[in-house]
């Protein structure tokens, strides 16, 4: 029996999950978040080790027995890092064939199986892809860091905080909650930190959570950062599509990551009117499935070419015994 194993790399978290041909999920670990590039190679790969063992240990495997690791990293921008990646991986994995990409293109797997497709990955970072056949485009460092996720709406809440200060834009609860959160005594205070860099990346990536809880209490301005960043994250991915000639087909388009469990909906309704008004016909969905399950369909579809239907079936039924699923919806179709 030959066994794949996907891998999901993210900046808060490493997913493994492990399958066998038939599809059946049989175990799946976690670890760490890392990036090759920002933590160093060594620290990326012991995260993915750490993650492997333990979906490996779930059905008594080791990793001589993987035939197919398909890996989907944070960082995957240059080919360079792919081949750099995929050579350390494979030093572990004496018999696997391993494949590594981008890991918003696993993201993008576990939600369609559609060739004309694009994805929005928003998380501690962001980034965008759009497939048509054959040809795929991931912006990687096209975008710039005022958008790059959590990080990006975390610096946008102090700065609004600073705005309204100075009677730029309305009052705003994102005053006292910040205030609170870095423990500053005033709107001075915090503008010190910050100039003084004692406000770091990780502090910013705390701040979504008050972002998201003042803009469903009605603060306007909360709000607005919620709605202002949705219409610019998807003007990434329309532009892409018109400009790879897809724009005027029926595409799906995923949204995924962390940001998109925003309990704040009019974000997600932003970003799905923007995408429309540019992309009349495209299905827009959220991601029910972990970007790792999209590792392990490109893992079997190495094997298949064309994953037979009855493999999908039971990649579906038993992925349920694990954490595999990222929001709880009607359908679980992969």
């Amino acid at each position: 029996m030959e066994y794949v194993l996907g891998i999901d790399q993210g900046g808060s978290k490493t997913h493994a999950v492990v399958a066998d041909c038939d599809g059946r999920i049989l175990g799946m670990g976690k670890s760490y978040g890392a990036c090759h590039s920002s933590n160093g190679l060594e620290y990326a790969l012991e995260a993915i080790l750490e993650a492997s063992r333990e979906a490996l240990g779930c059905c008594q495997r080791a990793f001589q027995d993987v035939a197919t690791v398909v890996g989907g990293l944070t960082g995957i921008d240059w080919d360079y890092e792919s081949a750099l990646l995929e050579e350390s991986i494979q030093k572990h994995f004496p018999k696997a064939k391993v494949k590594v990409v981008n890991d918003s293109i696993i993201a993008m797997r576990a939600a369609t199986r559609e060739k004309c497709c694009g994805i929005l990955c928003a998380g501690s970072g962001l980034n965008c892809a759009v497939q048509n056949d054959d040809e795929c485009f991931a912006y990687g460092f096209y975008i710039p860091d005022e958008y790059q996720g959590g990080w990006s709406l975390g610096k946008r809440a102090v700065q609004a905080v600073f705005d309204s200060h100075m009677g730029l834009i309305p009052e705003t609860g994102l005053t006292k909650r910040l205030l609170t959160n870095f423990k500053a005594e005033t709107v001075d205070e915090l503008l010190f930190m910050r100039v003084k860099g004692k406000i770091s990346g990780n502090d910013y990536l705390s701040l979504p959570m008050i972002i998201e809880e003042e803009a469903c209490a009605g603060d306007k301005v909360a709000a607005d950062i919620w709605k202002d960043y949705g219409r610019v994250i998807a003007g990434y991915l329309t532009a892409r599509a018109k400009k790879m000639g897809i724009s005027g087909e029926k595409m799906d388009i995923v949204l995924s990551g962390s940001i998109f469990k925003c309990k704040f909906q009019e974000f997600q309704r932003e970003v799905k009117e923007e995408i429309l008004r540019e992309i009349p016909g495209a299905n827009v969905m959220e991601a029910v499935y972990e970007p790792v399950m999209g590792a392990v369909v490109m893992g079997l579809q190495s094997v298949y070419g064309e994953i037979p239907e009855a493999i999908y079936q039971k990649m579906e039924e038993t992925s349920k015994q694990f954490p595999t699923r990222r929001l709880e919806k009607k359908s679980d179709r992969l």
